[in-house]
């Protein structure tokens, strides 16, 4: 996720021509060039090939504001579909965090001060599944960033076809080993069991906005749409704006791809674009909080987030 200054007045300068590390401003940039070598041959050629006193083209700039509109229209509904997606998505990691904090301070209320090695057990499991999510919803969960407490730990998760849920089962079994070791209440097992389930639920939440695209038809369409008013336009402006004909497509056509290309990249938030959410970032603060209520020490630095010219992965 690019980390910015919401003032600096130098960010549409290299969004504008492509020279930030987003996918959305280098992709941005190669459709606008192919835009304006196109426009500027239809425009060229039809002042100095083939003149309107040659060949009239009757294509009235009236309709194409009017088909315009319409899309401008389709694309609010486009962009504020797939920003609803990346908002739930953070939406849902926000609320990992405040629960996993949550379960964090319930064990560290109700285990002995002295029983380190649980403490130390449950901090570690609360972080794991966060790291596990991470790589469950991206390329795979890297073991080498895991807390293992026994060399058969990393080699018992690799044989579990779902990890993150794995490690919340170890949550539970542990909780219930407590539990029949009267450590914990019959009131604290139920209110620490709910809080495992609050987990388990933002995880398929996750899951549900990762394998759930959005449909195909729906944005094929629209780039259709997009591909052949941007081929018109310049064919309906020529003869009125002659040579201004280029600068007026290229930032009709900019304002357009622009919506379409943003979109795609925030509609699969849990990727690792430049533009997804920062799911290392958020697995270290989990950890890091985890850790600290529960009065255990780190036995390993956080990894490290990915960071290129303040981008946060």
């Amino acid at each position: 996720m690019i980390n910015y200054d919401t003032k600096n007045w130098s960010i549409p300068i290299k969004t504008a021509f492509g020279l930030g590390n987003a996918y959305d401003t280098k992709e941005l940039f190669k459709i606008q060039l192919a835009i304006l070598i196109y426009t500027a041959t239809i425009t060229l050629g039809r002042i100095y090939v083939v003149p309107s006193k040659v060949l009239e083209i009757h294509l009235d700039p009236t309709f194409l504001s009017l088909v315009g509109v319409i899309l401008g229209l389709t694309l609010v509904f486009r962009i504020n579909s797939a920003y609803d997606r990346w908002w739930e998505g953070r939406k849902l990691w926000g609320a990992l965090i405040n629960d996993s904090r949550t379960m964090a301070s319930n064990f560290h209320s109700i285990l002995p001060q002295g029983d380190k090695q649980i403490r130390h057990y449950l901090a570690s499991q609360i972080a794991n599944f966060a790291y596990a999510l991470k790589g469950h919803l991206r390329e795979g969960v890297d073991f080498n960033i895991l807390d293992a407490h026994d060399p058969y730990y990393i080699d018992d998760l690799k044989t579990a076809k779902h990890i993150p849920h794995k490690i919340a089962t170890n949550i539970f079994l542990k909780m219930e080993e407590l539990y029949k070791k009267r450590v914990f209440s019959e009131a604290d097992k139920m209110n620490i069991k709910h809080q495992i389930e609050q987990l388990i639920n933002i995880m398929g939440a996750c899951e549900r906005i990762k394998n759930s695209p959005i449909p195909f038809s729906h944005t094929s369409f629209i780039k259709t749409f997009i591909f052949f008013y941007c081929l018109f336009l310049p064919i309906g402006l020529v003869d009125k704006f002659q040579l201004y004909t280029i600068p007026a497509v290229f930032l009709i056509s900019y304002a357009l791809a622009g919506v379409e290309v943003i979109s795609e990249e925030i509609e699969q938030p849990f990727g690792v674009d430049a533009n997804d959410l920062p799911l290392r970032h958020i697995s270290n603060v989990i950890k890091a909080n985890v850790y600290e209520i529960m009065q255990v020490p780190l036995d390993q630095p956080l990894p490290n987030a990915k960071v290129q010219e303040n981008v946060f992965m």
